[in-house]
């Protein structure tokens, strides 16, 4: 595949990445994000992944040991995790002041409540006294009442029988500088975690060379009664990847080891194609084709990636992508993650834990940060929430664990609008990101009243506890809460909205001294009095264009302040504990060997309760966008002329011009029948919204129709409507729309849902991956499930297909099919493929892996079938298979249903050379539906809405749409710009009947008469797309599953020398771009721009493909 790049320039908006894509690859794993972590940030000025709660589990102290690991050591570090028997389990090395420095000891800590609160530590492997008078090769030094050190990479093992087993390593340090993991050191030993939290006996599993059953203190495995022990140990040490985890500890010529090389701490993940990644320290990196027991070489770098001294992880995430987490420094700070969707490209780079705690208690080699990060290795289990689960320590002192929602982003479902009292119990958290010390808690609990309420708690000196709420990135917005503190006298709770790189421009704070303070510079100003126990309401009124903001308190306004740091846009607000910290900085030194004063201290604790947070959007002047709206209702003033509307619904012509101005992106172009054409369709489309009892619907004939359902509904082009109408900025009636035909038959759906084939639950989300909103999603998916299954069960053909006669895919009297043959024809089975992968991302939102593996499964399924028993070799297309499970042997356009989709496998492509192609279906007036050169097209049907060729805009939009997907996705020599903008062209063109705009059923190929132009009943048919196209297609906004927005125009180079699309909604943002070759027609500049939310985000020379990360 070519590389496409496209030179950016402008770029002035610090909170948006953008980054040109590559589409190439490269055989190894290499990041191609642009964005680098700030060395002196410890937050490295990232975006955080959205809804990560991070939880200290172990604060060591050494004043207070009962209240930490029982023994008061301070040096913890390198911790390692499973999910096993419902439990979390997280053992971590444990010495008494510094590294390598004995006696040490393994401790393991579990949780049995899917890790909310977490038990003792208790000592899985404890000192091992070394016997005295051993010595090293090449040193002086005499071991005399010497301990062994504890030095593993690699922690447990759930073996095949379902047990659980812990490893450690015991090496020797006989004097400072001396490394445990020379080879020279005891051996590796293994210890069974059993149901009922005892522990079973501990046995050697290697040795190094000088030890064996005799020296050593622990019996060999072998020496075990327990068969099934012993049965586990030989799994582990047949196991390549287990033992390459083991090769700094292990003697240098260990002939279990598979890459004899001194590369640190490895981790690995597999590939869907069965090779195995394997990660190194440094960033190191290289591919294993046969399951670890060799490795391409050499082993280098990953090319952009940035990783100090510092474990790296890596591993497959529930949803089927791929995640590298580690340091991204020269330091150990930030802890950050990068997504690849192919587990090669890594693309991004967000934030896990961006806190440094003061490092209390001194020590060798205690570095600063969270670092050495483990998650849960492949086979040691899966957590039931399909999270990323990690741990880590924080300056090799305390321990912690971090969960990260899965899908893996840092877009925000929406604006804030909690109310803790009113959310579901568990879900009151999942947008927001919390940092909780053992000390300094935060989490959902009761008020002083008894009320759920979000609490942030905190007795640390040394800490604080810090809730976030990542929301849209706004630039004129209102933040609304309701906050309680239990005192006045102590503590102190700061408020702060920060840009995407965490810098804040506000911050309001209950000072200690009973005040509510601003920053106002260098200052703080503000004189109102907070009582404890009084629910305050607050309100901030925020205008970065300005770099204003105003405070009110109880409806009363207290303060406008000025940014104490100007921003261009804002999106995290923050509640935090205590004073925001700098130490340490890159000029830190590395080492310190001193405590801190009064490091067992204990504060007072402070309480404080928030019990709602509401962010929502205000009027800017930033967001009145590129065109003016009046300038287009000509438009509309022209439709409303041209007809006598003897039909009117919901929003009459009258209305129609308010409408559009309040929903519809606007678009301006050169080329004046695509500009007509586009405010004609959505002039159209707003004809067919119908108000009804039950909420508001969209028609598909304005005209009543004998065969339709309640309210004239028919479910024909349901998938249409909902890919054209998630284009609009008022998207409730989409909502109302769907729970009409879902629930309106007393909350069962309307007898005729089922009358025709559908991909509903796929346009259902691919409209939440415009809105980005996840209640409406998930609200539907119990109805969409059962849709589904009613599929399953009624349509399935023996051999896996589903079966569907073609009236009933909107298609009569097509030359594959039959008003009553039942054949699998490539519409209905793409459309369960769509819906299979749509379910499947549905329930990973639900947070639920187990269910979306399923229909990932279903859909795997199906693609095979589609492509080994639909793909025609020899004809090179996707064919209807008869009842006779034949092929039809003939081209019809639901052949390109595949694609839509995105289903079948690169290699099938040659299939679009028939687009354009004259004998095939290119047509004057637009493509056919049957291919031109069949002996029977045109003939076969008895002219009743026939199939067999004419062209119908129901099949031209699911082609146009499915060609920009190839174009996108498929890199192919069959489908350029230019091919595509002809179509498009073609399809403008033939919207036209006796000189004006016009859309109705199907139209002659070669003299683009409408067929039934002249009935009523064809008028405005609603049967189609054309807006999503200009949306999706020529102007190229392609949504994302993730934060990012692909823009990718597919309009040749020099065919306009102008264009603009305009206050497009996405995600709560609006996206608008326009290319001036002149740079006269907008007064932007030349070249091709885009803007969010009013602001330039990204500038290149010509209009071309642009990857942006919102």
């Amino acid at each position: 595949m070519n590389s496409l790049q496209r030179h950016i320039t402008g770029l002035c908006l610090c909170f948006l990445t953008v980054s040109l894509t590559t589409q190439g690859q490269t055989s190894n794993v290499h990041y191609t994000g642009s964005t680098l972590s700030v060395v002196d940030a410890h937050d490295g000025r990232l975006e955080p992944a959205v809804g990560v709660h991070s939880r200290q589990i172990m604060r060591a102290n050494r004043e207070h040991p009962d209240m930490a690991d029982g023994v008061g050591w301070t040096y913890n570090h390198a911790p390692m995790m499973a999910y096993w028997n419902q439990a979390f389990f997280v053992e971590y090395l444990s010495n008494p002041v510094g590294e390598h420095v004995p006696p040490a000891q393994t401790l393991l800590v579990r949780s049995d409540d899917q890790g909310k609160t977490w038990s003792k530590p208790m000592v899985l492997f404890p000192p091992y006294k070394v016997p005295d008078g051993t010595m090293k090769e090449g040193l002086p030094h005499v071991a005399k009442d010497l301990y062994a050190v504890m030095h593993q990479r690699v922690g447990f093992y759930l073996s095949s029988t379902n047990r659980l087993f812990a490893l450690g390593y015991y090496g020797l340090v006989l004097a400072p500088k001396d490394d445990p993991n020379d080879g020279n050191g005891i051996g590796r030993v293994i210890r069974e975690i059993k149901a009922d939290g005892s522990f079973g006996p501990i046995y050697f599993l290697r040795y190094n060379h000088a030890y064996n059953a005799r020296n050593t203190s622990y019996p060999f495995y072998r020496q075990s009664k327990d068969k099934g022990l012993v049965k586990v140990c030989e799994e582990i040490l047949a196991n390549p990847l287990y033992m390459m985890q083991m090769v700094e500890e292990s003697d240098r010529n260990d002939p279990l080891i598979p890459l004899k090389k001194n590369y640190k701490a490895f981790s690995y993940y597999h590939l869907p194609d069965g090779k195995v990644v394997g990660l190194w320290k440094h960033a190191l990196t290289s591919i294993s084709a046969d399951g670890g027991r060799s490795w391409s070489e050499p082993v280098e770098r990953a090319k952009g990636f940035v990783n100090s001294n510092a474990k790296i992880w890596g591993q497959r995430t529930a949803d089927g992508r791929y995640v590298t987490v580690y340091n991204p420094s020269e330091f150990r700070w930030p802890l950050a993650l990068s997504v690849s969707e192919d587990g090669l490209n890594y693309t991004n780079l967000l934030l896990v834990h961006g806190e440094i705690t003061p490092l209390r208690y001194g020590g060798a080699y205690k570095s600063y940060g969270p670092q050495y990060v483990r998650g849960i290795l492949e086979g040691n289990g899966t957590p039931p929430d399909g999270q990323l689960w990690l741990t880590y320590s924080v300056n090799k002192e305390d321990i912690w664990v971090a969960s990260v929602p899965v899908p893996i982003t840092n877009q925000p479902a929406g604006h804030a609008d909690e109310d803790f009292a009113q959310l579901p119990e568990g879900k009151e958290l999942t947008a927001w990101n919390t940092y909780s010390p053992a000390w300094a808690q935060v989490g959902i609990g009761k008020s002083s009243k008894g009320e759920n309420c979000l609490v942030l708690k905190d007795k640390d000196p040394f800490d604080y506890a810090k809730a976030e709420r990542v929301i849209p990135t706004s630039t004129a917005f209102k933040v609304s809460y309701t906050l309680e503190a239990a005192q006045n006298d102590h503590g102190r709770l700061d408020m702060e909205i920060q840009n995407a790189q965490g810098q804040p421009s506000v911050r309001l704070s209950l000072m200690p001294d009973g005040y509510i303070r601003a920053k106002a510079g260098a200052r703080l100003s503000g004189s109102n009095r907070y009582e404890p126990g009084h629910r305050y309401d607050f309100e901030v009124l925020v205008y970065t264009d300005r770099r204003t903001y105003e405070v009110y308190l109880d409806g009363e306004k207290k303060h406008t302040g000025i940014f104490y740091a100007p921003a261009h846009s804002l999106n995290r607000i923050v509640f935090r504990t205590g004073a925001p910290r700098q130490h340490p900085t890159s000029e830190t030194e590395a080492d310190r060997f001193t405590d801190l004063e009064n490091t067992g201290a204990i504060d007072p604790e402070a309480v404080y309760y928030l019990y709602r947070l509401k962010t929502e959007p205000l009027a800017s002047a930033a967001q009145a966008g590129l065109l003016n709206a009046d300038n287009y209702a000509g438009f509309v003033d022209y439709f409303n002329r041209m007809e006598d509307e003897n039909k009117v619904q919901a929003i009459p012509n009258a209305q129609a011009w308010d409408w559009m101005k309040a929903n519809i992106p606007l678009f301006d172009c050169p080329q004046a029948n695509f500009q007509e054409l586009y405010y004609y369709r959505w002039w159209t489309f707003r004809k067919h919204i119908k108000a009804t009892p039950q909420g508001r619907i969209m028609t598909e004939f304005l005209v009543d129709r004998s065969y339709a359902d309640r309210y004239n509904l028919i479910a024909c082009a349901l998938g249409h409507h909902l890919y054209e109408g998630r284009w609009l900025k008022d998207q409730a009636f989409l909502d109302e729309y769907l729970k009409v035909w879902y629930r309106g038959d007393n909350g069962k759906p309307l007898p005729k849902l089922h009358g025709f084939s559908s991909w509903t639950p796929d346009a259902w989300y691919k409209r939440f991956l415009v809105t980005g909103d996840t209640a409406a999603l998930l609200e539907l998916m119990p109805d969409l499930e059962t849709d589904y299954t009613w599929w399953e069960t009624t349509h399935r053909l023996p051999n896996g297909l589903y079966w569907q006669e073609d009236v009933k895919d909107g298609m009569e009297e097509s030359i594959s099919g039959g008003r009553r043959k039942k054949n699998a024809r490539p519409t209905i089975n793409s459309y369960m493929y769509g819906n299979s992968k749509a379910l499947a991302a549905m329930a990973l939102l639900a947070g639920n892996p187990a269910k979306a593996a399923l229909y990932n499964a279903k859909a795997d399924t199906l693609k095979h079938l589609v492509q080994t028993k639909l793909w025609h070799p020899e004809r090179q297309f996707f064919e209807t298979s008869t009842e006779a499970d034949t092929l039809a042997q003939v081209r019809e356009a639901i052949g390109y249903i595949p694609w839509y989709f995105g289903l079948p496998d690169k290699g099938y492509e040659a299939a679009w050379k028939e687009v354009s192609d004259p004998a095939g279906f290119l047509a004057p007036y637009g493509l056919t539906t049957a291919e031109r050169r069949h002996p029977t097209f045109r003939n076969r049907g008895v002219g009743r809405c026939e199939w067999d060729g004419a062209v119908w805009p129901f099949a031209t939009a699911q082609t146009l749409t499915a060609m920009a997907v190839v174009f996108n996705a498929y890199d192919s020599e069959y489908v350029t710009d230019s091919l595509y903008f002809r179509l498009l062209e073609q399809y403008v063109e033939s919207q036209y009947h006796r000189g004006r705009p016009y859309i109705g059923e199907y139209l002659d190929e070669v003299t683009g008469y409408w067929l039934k132009g002249d009935q009523e009943r064809s008028r405005y048919y609603n049967h189609s797309t054309f807006n999503d196209l200009i949306i999706t297609g020529l102007m190229g906004i392609r949504p994302t599953e993730g934060n990012e927005l692909i823009i990718q125009p597919m309009i040749p180079v020099d065919q306009w020398d102008w264009f603009c699309l305009d206050q497009v909604p996405y995600r709560g943002h609006l996206i608008s771009l326009l290319w001036d070759k002149t740079g006269q027609r907008y007064g932007k500049g030349q070249g091709f721009h885009v803007f969010v939310d009013g602001l330039s985000v990204a500038k290149a020379d010509k209009p071309g493909r642009l990857r942006i990360t919102l």
